[in-house]
């Protein structure tokens, strides 16, 4: 594991993406095994246009009883910034899935999602022996520099986000409803960025729908409008003008 994940950070730093600890709450390593099963790897980069915001990819490695090493990769978009704001909000005005993750994550998407929505197990890519890491790690980039790159230019300004709040998440279940965690995320940053009068519509959109996905309510909703009222101030004076 320590090999491949070696060999990835050597690909992924030609791709401007530094190595770093883990930006969630489960660590780099299953805990307290010499020999652990698991291992996630971290890769973080900027983006220009988007302050407060990074690109990391996840690679996640899985031993098997057969002694093989499981391969599969995670896009995020995180923000250290929306996670301390996040923080700062009452329970009750978050979706009902929030796990108080800092820095929290604006949107993710696995890799298999691209090619294998159905199944997107069928993107773990095995590696046997050693002889197999330099292929494994191909396969890899190969999504980096493919779907992966995409996926991250469709979220390289404020306005990309803004657009993709009103849409659901790319591999819910739900596609009928905007996903509840990255609209509130896109609320902050587009908030911390100035961008008052672009939140309000946005807001007044959502409030108005009448339905939600499963993790929000029109409760969820009010609370959360009246939070980033007391947070931000010129966002409450907008609102009701």
């Amino acid at each position: 594991m320590k090999k491949i994940v070696a060999k990835l950070a050597e690909a992924l730093a030609v791709e401007s993406f530094t190595q770093c600890e883990a930006l969630d709450r489960h660590g780099d390593a299953q805990p307290g095994k010499r020999y652990p099963r698991w291992r996630h790897a971290w890769f973080a980069a900027d983006i220009d246009g988007l302050p407060g915001v990074r690109q990391a990819i996840m690679a996640s490695l899985t031993l098997d009883r057969d002694g093989c090493v499981g391969l599969f990769g995670w896009a995020y978009a995180m923000s250290d910034v929306v996670g301390q704001v996040r923080a700062e909000l009452p329970v009750d005005a978050l979706e009902s899935a929030a796990d108080g993750s800092d820095p929290a994550p604006v949107d993710f998407v696995s890799f298999g999602t691209f090619r294998y929505p159905r199944n997107v197990s069928r993107a773990k890519i095995w590696v046997a022996v050693e002889a197999d890491i330099d292929s494994g790690v191909v396969e890899f980039m190969d999504y980096v520099r493919g779907e992966v790159r995409d996926w991250f230019g469709q979220m390289s300004t404020i306005t990309d986000l803004l657009d993709r709040a009103r849409e659901p998440g790319l591999a819910a279940i739900d596609q009928l409803n905007p996903a509840p965690d990255r609209l509130r995320a896109v609320v902050i940053l587009a908030l911390l960025e100035g961008r008052v009068q672009d939140v309000v519509a946005l807001m007044e959109w959502y409030c108005g729908r009448g339905q939600f996905h499963d993790w929000d309510s029109a409760e969820r909703v009010a609370a959360f409008d009246a939070a980033m009222g007391v947070r931000f101030p010129e966002y409450a004076t907008a609102r009701l003008s």
